[in-house]
């Protein structure tokens, strides 16, 4: 998995972290109209469903920031 998450670049990285924003899983917006839209007023709120919807997103976001930051090291620093 590792080799396969350093393939792509910064832009791929928040691209993949906006679509999981988009995901109606999440609980962080509200599906409307074919489109997952913030509510004006609305808040997220951090309760158990939310916390159960994101924890394992939460935790393979950051395994995966890890590894790319590492990668990016090594490369800046492979001299």
């Amino acid at each position: 998995m590792k080799e396969e998450w350093v393939q792509s670049g910064p832009r791929d990285w928040a691209n993949e972290s906006f679509a999981i924003t988009e995901d109606v899983k999440t609980h962080y917006c509200m599906l409307e109209t074919g489109a997952c839209t913030n509510i004006e007023g609305a808040h997220v709120e951090i309760d158990d469903a939310y916390i159960a919807a994101n924890t394992a997103v939460v935790r393979e976001r950051l395994l995966k920031a890890g590894v790319r930051l590492a990668h990016l090291l090594d490369k800046a620093f492979a001299d």
